[in-house]
């Protein structure tokens, strides 16, 4: 199949972000690309990578490469995943069925936020190695009858999103004028009138289909519509607690997963409990404005971690990047807002578009270092200045 025109010009994953900002309205572009305050930790994952230098070695036979990962009993081609990203339907109509049959296709992890308007149901018909990521409030009968749906759906790995416990302040949205629930501004409304693909093939499609789409993954029966006032609390809640995971762990037979770990005594802990997992994660920068980025506390995690799974997120964009947190010891990356630009831009073929871009990074980067398998990569590859 011939590439999409749009898609042409774009050559690596930074590429889709200005691309993106040219279709979307700006209310709905900066609900992606906003981080948490005024934005100092969301800069500083980025240059974090300033200071983690690789070290190659040369003369090694890397012929054959193989950049495959095992997590949970699974064989992904790449060490990345798609991270969950919430809303991700009203930035591309379908986005979320989107994502997982690209996912699927290029046999790289593929999460389901439960900010979603798509059923969790419908995902795994598409995807059967999809993760659900949770947000879940302190109530026991809530929890107890989300595990279940989890289960009952056939998902083999759940992901509880631990660092929501209010909602956070993101400036650049709400300068936007982005608002959740919606509530129409004419301000907005002014803007977007001038992205009528965006107002027609994706807003208008979900109302059409949908009437009054509805956070779907957050209940076990129908959550809260778009316009509903309890959306305000929708997310995490400050009475979720370690009780919970404990519950949880309990129930669910699948592999159980923390996302948004970023001290030591955390990870201890969620090891001592039978989690299989953590993620070392700032929510993408979406939370808390100066909190340490997932690099920084990365080592001092990942000693206490145990037999976990210990993946890593937060403003990875290119092969080096990957591979440098490779080598610190993840066990796998995972990637949010260029996977919601590429299906801004071009739907299935822009995610499918934007992970071979990463995969290819990753092997030429492989190649460079003088390694053949993840397995090689070791701290020793990366230098601190």
């Amino acid at each position: 199949m011939a590439m999409p025109r749009r898609l042409k010009r774009i050559y690596a994953l930074h590429d889709f972000e200005s691309a993106a900002r040219r279709h979307l309205p700006k209310a709905i572009f900066q609900y992606v690309r906003n981080g948490a305050g005024e934005e100092f930790s969301l800069r500083r994952n980025r240059r974090i990578f300033d200071s983690l230098l690789l070290r190659p070695y040369r003369l090694r036979d890397v012929a054959q490469r193989d950049a495959g990962v095992t997590l949970f009993g699974h064989r992904y081609a790449q060490p990345f995943g798609i991270a969950p990203t919430g809303g991700a339907a009203m930035i591309r109509y379908n986005a979320d069925r989107l994502e997982a049959a690209a996912a699927r296709a290029a046999n790289v992890p593929y999460s389901l936020s439960a900010n979603s308007i798509t059923p969790l149901e419908d995902v795994i018909r598409i995807n059967p190695e999809t993760w659900f990521a949770a947000y879940l409030p302190d109530d026991l009968a809530i929890v107890d009858g989300m595990v279940d749906r989890v289960s009952r759906a056939g998902y083999k790995v759940m992901v509880i999103t631990v660092d929501v416990p209010v909602a956070a302040q993101r400036l650049a949205e709400t300068r936007a004028g982005y608002t959740m629930p919606i509530r129409p501004r004419l301000r907005v409304a002014a803007n977007v009138a001038f992205y009528p693909r965006w107002l027609f093939g994706t807003a208008g499609r979900n109302f059409l289909r949908l009437r009054q789409p509805r956070i779907a993954n957050i209940r076990p029966g129908n959550g809260p519509g778009l316009f509903s006032r309890e959306l305000s609390a929708v997310g995490g809640s400050s009475g979720f607690t370690w009780d919970h995971i404990e519950r949880i762990r309990a129930r669910y037979p699948g592999k159980l997963v923390l996302k948004g770990i970023l001290r030591p005594e955390d990870a201890a802990r969620a090891a001592r409990i039978g989690v299989d997992g953590i993620v070392v994660s700032d929510h993408g920068a979406r939370l808390l404005d100066h909190v340490i980025t997932p690099l920084e506390a990365f080592a001092e995690i990942k000693a206490q971690a145990g037999t976990m799974a210990v993946m890593v997120d937060g403003g990875f964009r290119q092969g080096s990047d990957v591979l440098t947190a490779l080598a610190l010891g993840a066990d796998a990356v995972l990637v949010g807002r260029p996977f919601l630009y590429a299906s801004a831009l071009a739907g299935r073929a822009g995610v499918e578009h934007a992970i071979g871009l990463l995969g290819k990074d990753i092997d030429r980067g492989m190649a460079m270092l003088g390694v053949s398998r993840i397995a090689d990569l070791t701290a020793d590859f990366v230098q601190r200045v």
